[in-house]
């Protein structure tokens, strides 16, 4: 029998599951706990999943004996108040850093590939704003910091195409994708001499992509204190406290910078069909995204996010293969004439003339 395909943010019910069998207690009503009846049975039918979310209850309890008769929450769909200093950025995001709470604890779980934020224009420059609050006021006088604040202003916000995206910037004969693809490409560049430049900086911002503590208040249940990292089968479990300078350092280090367009296609009610299920236009919206990803974490990327890693893998593969022939090349033509020839396909007349005259 094949296992249901788990989406990674549903792990954070097989936690809260598994933190119950573990503490040899009863879920009633599983609403009460954030978890949809649907997916109760989803979880109780696929074993690895439960095995897993065991597993990594087993190390919260480890690490936290005292949560043992604590009320244990998938949290992450929850909506949550924003703060003031959040909103002033025009950001509305409430989606919880939270993805499971129990007792006082506030876990945020990365299973997988490990995307910290992806942010649209008002999320990202609430982010960015928020790092160099906590970290260096005086930043706001540096040319870069200007730089930066310049080139997200550049950021596009949701727009709907007539197409998907990738084919309107391989034609680039729209300036309004143009214009935020250029603002991408400088993101990169501004953004990085600014994390380049300043260590805190650097560090502050992945503490709030994390933590989520400018955006909701540190005393907010939305607010992450702790990550939760895990592979997939539950056999490496590791939980870390964003408030640990060393571990933010580290994951500031670690942390790769995307910008990009995210996408997502307009659907209508009246066209929903056999063949168009989701009732699909074949137009998209689209708007600039800033990604963080952390390698040593996995968490599931969409479509757009896969591609273009895939695309810079597949880049890096065929420039190791070119140069890796090259060498090959030039250190087979170094050997001498004798091989060039063979290599070309000739066969050379070499004759020898016995009788020389001296």
């Amino acid at each position: 029998m094949t296992e249901a395909k788990l989406k990674a943010e549903d792990y954070e019910a097989a936690i809260v599951m598994g933190f119950y069998t573990v503490t040899k207690r009863v879920m009633e009503s599983t609403e009460d706990y954030g978890i949809k009846q649907q997916l109760y049975d989803k979880i109780e039918n696929t074993p690895s999943a439960k095995k897993t979310g065991e597993l990594i209850a087993t190390k919260i309890l480890k690490d936290y004996p005292q949560l043992k008769n604590k009320k244990a929450e998938v949290f992450g769909r929850t909506k949550s108040s924003l703060t003031d200093f959040w909103k002033s950025y025009d950001a509305s995001d409430t989606t919880p850093k939270t993805d499971v709470k129990i007792g006082d604890k506030n876990f945020s779980v990365k299973i997988g590939l490990a995307q910290l934020m992806s942010g649209g224009k008002a999320e990202s420059t609430a982010t960015f704003q928020a790092a160099v609050k906590n970290s260096n006021s005086d930043l706001v006088k540096s040319p870069q910091y200007k730089k930066t604040n310049q080139v997200l202003e550049g950021f596009v916000k949701n727009t709907l195409a007539p197409s998907k995206i990738r084919p309107l910037i391989k034609a680039g004969t729209n300036k309004v994708v143009n214009a935020a693809e250029k603002a991408h490409k400088d993101c990169m560049k501004e953004l990085g001499n600014l994390f380049n430049q300043s260590k805190e900086f650097k560090i502050e911002f992945a503490r709030e992509a994390m933590s989520g503590y400018e955006k909701f208040g540190k005393s907010s249940p939305a607010s992450a204190d702790l990550m939760l990292v895990s592979t997939a089968d539950g056999g490496k479990v590791e939980i870390h406290d964003v408030n640990d300078d060393s571990y933010c350092e580290k994951i500031a280090t670690a942390m790769k910078l995307q910008t990009r367009f995210k996408t997502s296609q307009r659907t209508k009610k009246e066209l929903v069909s056999p063949t168009n299920e989701k009732g699909g236009t074949g137009e998209y919206f689209f708007w600039s995204v800033i990604s963080l990803i952390v390698d040593s974490m996995t968490e599931e990327l969409d479509t757009n996010e896969k591609e273009t890693l895939v695309e810079f893998n597949i880049l890096n593969k065929v420039k190791s293969f070119v140069s890796k022939t090259w060498s090959k090349v030039t250190n087979f033509f170094k050997k001498g004439l004798r091989q060039l020839t063979s290599f070309l396909g000739a066969i050379p007349d070499i004759r020898v003339k016995r009788n020389v005259k001296f």
